[in-house]
């Protein structure tokens, strides 16, 4: 089956279709009609929602290992009440509550919207689209701390897209490349986001947003989806800016995040070959159980971005250095205790110091602070620093050298009931302020007293989605980011306040380390 991407002219020809509906489904929540058919869903005071919302054919049968295919039309009002199904993957060593149990399906492409009350389509809303992060191998939008509806309150619309995991979003075989000659292959969570983005430019205006306007975030392998986004040819026009929380950027040590074409079709080859499966036999391959496919819990078996040439052209750190990425405006940051990942791969920090060659020496000497701090433990907060922090910054000079509005952070605030007991801000803890869950929605031990902080951070992210800059309301000013200046905001204990030359000696060395390892010419100041 020869996949195509929608032109503008369809695009356009979608938006038409959606509008909304003034007629209520008898006394439950709003109508919408997007392109595919009527939805309902509901009201909860100020906000209303629509979850589990299709936005393409279900990828399965057939359609597995395929780009995601046009949506049928539907008669009637169909309900938006329920979250959809997560995408397949395998169960949650610590689920985000203990409550939080979700069934898992192939049939898992839906999204979450959350608006204002009363949107009218005149409204023109700035829309922020949220992509999650789960190492490619789990999450969904459906977690608690990703509800979107305090940011609703605040005069915008929060959509949530589940995309495919694991094998089912990110796999290659030689036969797989053979079947489709339109080469839409390997990066199949990577083309939910991007179906999902469409269909936010198609549909948003029915619920009062503004499809050009369109703010991407995400947190870990969301935002280095996001950075792949910025990346793709496919992704230009999709949304107006971005935002990536702890998503590294650039090519680490140990576990890579991306993988040539060739390599993703061997190890798909491989697999296939372990199962008895014919070199050719694409019938069999997709006739397997989810099960099957899913395969054992392994944190050596994951999802990742495929360098493909084409969605995906090159990997996405060299993208961002010779400036062949989206010209948007950008936020990015990390978090002060990204080890803190080292929980769930222990002794990963081990390849740092082979990694950063004859640098290592230096670098251990900063991070044991005068050898007050535990060899083991300086080692593993220099290989938090050199997988998402250093990275950080590396996106950010890049991005700013393409002339693009940058605002570079680290988030270093600890949870008031937390403090004298934790390192510093654990990896994804931010989100639930960004996002204004630190109640509701926590992940960790964020709650009410954290609330002036998620005031804080969430007005941040705030502005810069409606207006491109994260500045006003009389809070701290963010400058922007350029080298000379070298300025973040910190979000600390106190409150948000400016650093210039954050860890500059240290990730000098990490990024140098890093030029030299990928053998590339370091770009000049």
């Amino acid at each position: 089956m020869k996949t195509r991407r929608p032109t503008r002219i369809a695009l356009a020809t979608l938006a038409l279709l959606a509008t909304s509906s003034p007629v209520l489904a008898g006394n439950a929540g709003p109508v919408v009609r997007t392109a595919s058919g009527e939805i309902e869903g509901r009201r909860d005071d100020a906000v209303e929602s629509f979850r589990g919302v299709p936005f393409a054919a279900p990828p399965v049968g057939a359609l597995r290992w395929r780009a995601p295919q046009p949506l049928a039309r539907w008669q009637g009002v169909r309900k938006a009440q329920e979250y959809g199904p997560d995408c397949m993957q395998w169960g949650l060593d610590e689920p985000p509550s203990a409550a939080y149990v979700r069934p898992v399906s192939e049939d898992c492409l839906t999204l979450n919207l959350w608006r204002p009350a009363g949107a009218k389509p005149s409204a023109k809303l700035p829309v922020m689209v949220w992509i999650y992060g789960g190492a490619f191998s789990m999450g969904s939008a459906s977690w608690p701390v990703y509800e979107g509806a305090n940011l609703a309150r605040e005069g915008v619309i929060v959509v949530g897209v589940n995309y495919r995991l694991a094998r089912f979003g990110w796999f290659s075989h030689p036969a797989l490349s053979a079947e489709d000659a339109d080469g839409m292959l390997g990066n199949y969570g990577l083309m939910d986001q991007m179906a999902g983005l469409r269909w936010v430019q198609a549909n948003i205006a029915a619920f009062g947003g503004d499809p050009g306007n369109v703010t991407v975030f995400g947190e870990s392998a969301g935002a280095f989806s996001v950075n792949a986004l910025m990346a793709s040819p496919l992704a230009r026009g999709l949304f107006a800016k971005a935002i990536s929380q702890s998503g590294g950027g650039q090519k680490g040590f140990g576990r890579r995040l991306d993988t040539y074409m060739p390599e993703a079709e061997q190890t798909g080859l491989e697999w296939t070959r372990s199962l008895g499966i014919g070199d050719g036999d694409l019938a069999a391959m997709r006739a397997l159980p989810a099960a099957t496919v899913l395969g054992p819990k392994n944190p050596l078996v994951l999802g990742g971005i495929v360098i493909d040439g084409r969605i995906v052209p090159q990997p996405v750190d060299e993208a961002f250095l010779k400036g062949e990425v989206a010209h948007v405006p950008y936020m990015v940051g990390a978090n002060s205790w990204e080890d803190s990942l080292l929980k769930y791969i222990p002794g990963a920090e081990k390849a740092v110091i082979p990694a950063m060659g004859e640098r290592a020496g230096k670098l251990m000497e900063i991070y044991r602070k005068g050898g007050t701090v535990p060899e083991a433990e300086a080692m593993q907060h220099l290989w938090g620093d050199a997988f998402m922090t250093a990275p950080a910054r590396y996106l950010a000079r890049r991005s700013a050298a393409g002339g693009a509005p940058t605002y570079l952070y680290h988030v270093s605030y600890v949870p008031v009931a937390a403090r004298g007991r934790i390192y510093g801000t654990r990896h994804s803890a931010e989100i639930s302020l960004a996002m204004h869950n630190e109640v509701s929605g926590a992940q960790f031990e964020e709650g009410a007293a954290d609330t002036p902080m998620a005031q804080a951070m969430s007005g941040y992210w705030l502005r810069f989605a409606k207006a491109s800059d994260p500045n006003g309301g009389g809070a701290p000013v963010w400058p922007r980011y350029d080298v000379a200046g070298d300025a973040l905001m910190e979000f600390a204990n106190q409150g948000p306040v400016v650093r210039a030359g954050f860890g500059r000696k240290a990730f000098d060395m990490i990024d140098a380390a890093y030029f030299e390892r990928a053998k590339l010419a370091a770009p000049k100041p």
